[in-house]
C-alpha cells in the first residue's frame, strides 16, 4: 500500500512532525516545515534549499539541493541499502553520525556527495561493508572529543577535489564491520586529505585488509605525528602517487603494512613494533627521509631516494636505479642490512681526520653492481691508513665509486677504493693529488708566466723604438694574447692557462741624448683550466716603466723594465663527490728584464739584433682557504730567466714615409728557480718550472704614415714542464 502519513508519535501541529514516506515521490522546498523523514519501499525525496531534521532511507532514493540536515541526537542522514545524491547542502548530527551509509543484507549504500558540509559528533560519516560513498569538494568533521571524521566498515569510498575529513580524534579510522561481513575496505584521496586532531590522520584496525590510495597532492596530518597506524591483526597498503606527505607511519602488534610511493614523497618514519611486519617500495623518482627500522623488504628503483638520518636496520634490500642517501655530510649512519641485491647507489660522507664514516653492513648476502658517492672534505687525514666503507657478510656484489676519476677528494689528497675480502675501503697508499691542490698550486704559479706574458708587448714596443732609431716621443697600445700548458711531473699538477690583455703606453726620448724613457699601465685576465670541472682566473693590474738606450754608430743597445703588479686571484673547485668549493684571494709581485744586444745593419736593409736577456719576477706569498676549510700557503713565487737569441729583420720601403719590416726570431732560454713551495694543509708542495726552453717568433711593423705605426707579432715556446703553442700581439703607435 503507498502511503505519506504521520507516524503515531507525531508532534502536534505547531511542532516537528515524524513523517514515514512509503513508496512515494516527495519534494521539499524551503517553505516546508523542518520535520523528520523515514523513506521505504522505494520512496524518492527530493529536496531544495529544505530544512529538514534527521533524514532514514530504506530501499529508498533521496536527492538534497542545498539546504540543511539536523539530526540532533539521530544520525543525519541514514542510508539502508538505499542512494543518495547531496549537493551543497549541511548535514549534521549533534548526538550520532553526521552521515551513514549502510547495506541491508547484500543490499548495499551508494552516496554521491558534492560541495557539502557533514558533522557528527562521533563520526562525520560512515560506510560500512558493500556500500559505496563518491565526495567532492566536501568537508566531513567528527567533533566531539573522541570524534573520528570518516569512518569506513568493509565499505569504499572515493574523496576528490579538496575533500577534507577531519577529527578531534582521528580524520579516518579503517576496519571490516563483522567476521561475517568482513570485505576489505578501500579509501582513496584524490587532491584530498585527512587530519586528525591529537591520533593519527587514518587509523586501520581489527582483522582486514585495507587499501588506501593517496593521490595528486593529498595530504595526511596527524595532531600525534602519526599519518597512518596500523594496528593488529590488521593490514594496510598505502599506495601513494604524486603527493607529499609529512608524518611517520606505525604498524603495532601483528599489524603489516605494505607502503608504496610512486612519484611522491614522506617525511617521516616508519615504526615497525615486535612481531608487526612491514614492506616499502619507491618508484618513479619518490623521495623517503626518515628511518625504516624493522621494515622487512624495501625496494627502491627508478631515481627514486631514501635519506636515512640514524642508523638503521632492515631486512632485504632490493634496488633498481634507486639511491640511499646518508643523512647530512657532518653525521655519519650505519646501515644494517640483512641481504642486497640488484644495482643502485649509496651517497655516503666520511672524516678521514677522526676515522668517522657512515657505513653500509649487509649481514648476510650481497649481490649486485653498486655504486658509492663519498663526501669530499677540505681537511686532511690524520693517522687512519684506511677507512671501510663497506662490508659484506657473502656473495659477488660489487662496488665501485661514482665518478670518472674513481677518487675521493679529501683534502690534499685524493683516495682510491679498494676490496680487501669482503669489505671495501678508501686506502691511503692509493692516494694521489687532489684538484683542491692542484688549482691552488696553479694559481700560485700563474702569476709568474702572467708578468712574462706582459712583458712580451712591451719588448715589441722597445724593439720598434730601436727600428726606428728611437726618433720622437709617441704613445701606443697593444693587445695581446697567449695559452700556457703546464705538466709538472714532480708534483703531478697540470693546468691550461689563457691570457689576454691590454697594455697603454708613453715615452720620450731624453733630451739629445740615446735614452728613451716610457710609462706602461694595462690589465690582463688568465683563465686557468684545470681537470675534471676545475677552474680558476686571475685579473692582473699593473703599471711600470721603462727605458731604452742605443748607439747609433755601433748598434749596441740595452733595454730595461720595471713593472709593479696587483693579482686578484679565483679559484672554483670541482670535487668528486660533484660539489664544488671556491675561494679568493689578492696578492702582488714585481718584475724586471734587462736586455743586451747590438743592431747590426746587413745590404739591402737587412738586419740582425743577436741579443742576451735577464728577467726575474717575485710574487708575494699568500695563506687563504676554500670555503670547505681547505688551507692554503703559498711561499714567494720568484723566477730568474736567463735567454740569449737573435732577430732577423727587413726593411722595406713603401714610398714615401711608409715602410715595412717583417722579422723573425729565435731564443732559448732557460729557468733557474727550482723552488716555488706551497703548503696545503701541512703538505709541503713544490710549483718548480724550472728548465730550458726554445723560442720562435716572427712579426711585421708596418709605418704607415711618419707619425702612424702599426705592428703585429706571433710566438711559440716549448720546454721542459711548460708549453706556448701561441702567443700573439697587436699594437699602434703614434708619434708626434
Amino acid at each position: 500500500m503507498n502511503m505519506l502519513m504521520l507516524l503515531p508519535w507525531a508532534l502536534a501541529s505547531e511542532q516537528a512532525l515524524a513523517i514515514l514516506v512509503d513508496n512515494q515521490t516527495l519534494t521539499l522546498t524551503a517553505a516546508d516545515a523542518p520535520d523528520t523523514y523515514d523513506l521505504v519501499n522505494g520512496a524518492v525525496l527530493t529536496t531544495q534549499d529544505a530544512s529538514t531534521l534527521s533524514i532514514r532511507v530504506t530501499a529508498s532514493t533521496v536527492q538534497l539541493n542545498g539546504g540543511t540536515i539536523s539530526g540532533g541526537s539521530s544520525n543525519g542522514l541514514h542510508l539502508f541499502g538505499s542512494n543518495a545524491t547531496v549537493n551543497g547542502a549541511v548535514v549534521s548530527s549533534t548526538g550520532a553520525v553526521g552521515m551513514a551509509i549502510a547495506r541491508v543484507g547484500a543490499a548495499p549504500s551508494t552516496a554521491t556527495v558534492s560541495n557539502s558540509t557533514i558533522t557528527g559528533a562521533r563520526l562525520g560519516a560512515q560506510v560500512s561493508a558493500r556500500s559505496t560513498l563518491n565526495i567532492s569538494g566536501t568537508t566531513v568533521t567528527g567533533s566531539n572529543a573522541d570524534g573520528i571524521g570518516l569512518a569506513i566498515l568493509g565499505g569504499t569510498v572515493t574523496a576528490t577535489s579538496g575533500t577534507q575529513f577531519n577529527g578531534t580524534a582521528a580524520g579516518v579510522r579503517i576496519g571490516r564491520e563483522s567476521a561475517i561481513n568482513s570485505q576489505a575496505p578501500t579509501l582513496t584521496l584524490d587532491n584530498s586529505s585527512a587530519t586528525g586532531g591529537t591520533g593519527p590522520a587514518v587509523l586501520v584496525r581489527t582483522d582486514t585488509v585495507a587499501e588506501i590510495n593517496v593521490r595528486n597532492g593529498s595530504t595526511l596530518n596527524g595532531g600525534n605525528g602519526v599519518i597512518l597506524e596500523v594496528q593488529g591483526p590488521a593490514t594496510a597498503n598505502l599506495n601513494v602517487a604524486a603527493s607529499s606527505l609529512r608524518g611517520n607511519v606505525q604498524i603495532a602488534d601483528t599489524a603489516t603494512a605494505n607502503l608504496k610511493l610512486d612519484q611522491a614523497s614522506l617525511v617521516g618514519d616508519v615504526v615497525v613494533t615486535p612481531g608487526a611486519n612491514a614492506s616499502l617500495a619507491l618508484d618513479n623518482r619518490s623521495q623517503l627521509t626518515g628511518n625504516l627500522n624493522g621494515v622487512q623488504q624495501v625496494n627502491i628503483n627508478s631515481n627514486s631516494n631514501w635519506t636515512l638520518n640514524a642508523n638503521n636496520t632492515i631486512g632485504d634490500l632490493a634496488m633498481t636505479g634507486g639511491r640511499i642517501t646518508f643523512g647530512d655530510e657532518n653525521s655519519f649512519y650505519e646501515l644494517n642490512v640483512q641481504s642486497l641485491s640488484g644495482n643502485g647507489e649509496f651517497y655516503m660522507a666520511s672524516n678521514f681526520a677522526s676515522g668517522a664514516t657512515d657505513f653500509l653492513n649487509v649481514t648476510g648476502n650481497a649481490s649486485g653492481t653498486h655504486g658509492l658517492m663519498v663526501g669530499t672534505s677540505g681537511t686532511d687525514p690524520a693517522s687512519v691508513e684506511r677507512l671501510q666503507l663497506v662490508h659484506t657478510g657473502s656473495g659477488d656484489a660489487q662496488f665501485s665509486l661514482l665518478n670518472d676519476r674513481q677518487e675521493v677528494d679529501l683534502g690534499a689528497y685524493s683516495y682510491k677504493l679498494v676490496k680487501d675480502g669482503q669489505d671495501w675501503y678508501l686506502d691511503r697508499e692509493t692516494r694521489t693529488i687532489s684538484p683542491m691542490t692542484r688549482t691552488v698550486m696553479a694559481l700560485f704559479n700563474t702569476p709568474i708566466t702572467i708578468a712574462y706574458g706582459e712583458m712580451t708587448s712591451l719588448r715589441s714596443r722597445m724593439g720598434e723604438l730601436r727600428y726606428n732609431q728611437g726618433k720622437n716621443a709617441g704613445v701606443w697600445m697593444r693587445a695581446y694574447g697567449n695559452q700556457h700548458n703546464i705538466a709538472d711531473a714532480s708534483s703531478g699538477v697540470g693546468y691550461q692557462q689563457n691570457q689576454r690583455g691590454l697594455t697603454f703606453g708613453a715615452d720620450a726620448q731624453l733630451g739629445e741624448s740615446n735614452w728613451t724613457l716610457g710609462l706602461l699601465a694595462g690589465h690582463s685576465r688568465s683563465d686557468l683550466n684545470l681537470s675534471y670541472g676545475s677552474s680558476g682566473s686571475i685579473d692582473s693590474y699593473y703599471v711600470g716603466g721603462y727605458a731604452t738606450w742605443m748607439d747609433p754608430e755601433s748598434g749596441y743597445y740595452v733595454d730595461s723594465v720595471l713593472k709593479y703588479n696587483r693579482y686578484q686571484n679565483d679559484a672554483k673547485v670541482g670535487l668528486s663527490d660533484g660539489t664544488r668549493t671556491k675561494g679568493d684571494y689578492d696578492t702582488h709581485g714585481m718584475s724586471a728584464s734587462v736586455e743586451v744586444g747590438k743592431h747590426i745593419k746587413l745590404d739591402d736593409g737587412y738586419f740582425i739584433e743577436p741579443f742576451a736577456q735577464v728577467a726575474a719576477a717575485a710574487v708575494a706569498g699568500k695563506d687563504f682557504t676554500l670555503d670547505n676549510g681547505f688551507d692554503a700557503n703559498g711561499d714567494v713565487s720568484r723566477s730568474l730567466l736567463g735567454k740569449v737569441g737573435t732577430t732577423l729583420g727587413k726593411t722595406i720601403s713603401l714610398g714615401g714615409d711608409s715602410m715595412i719590416q717583417p722579422y723573425v726570431k729565435a731564443a732559448f732560454a732557460h729557468e733557474f728557480a727550482q723552488r716555488n713551495q706551497v703548503q696545503v694543509n701541512n703538505n709541503v708542495f713544490n710549483n718548480d718550472l724550472s728548465g730550458s726552453r726554445a723560442e720562435l717568433g716572427a712579426g711585421v711593423a708596418w709605418t704607415v704614415a711618419k707619425d702612424f705605426q702599426v705592428y703585429g707579432e706571433a710566438g711559440y715556446m716549448n720546454g721542459k714542464n711548460i708549453e706556448m703553442p701561441y702567443s700573439f700581439s697587436l699594437g699602434a703607435s703614434y708619434r708626434f
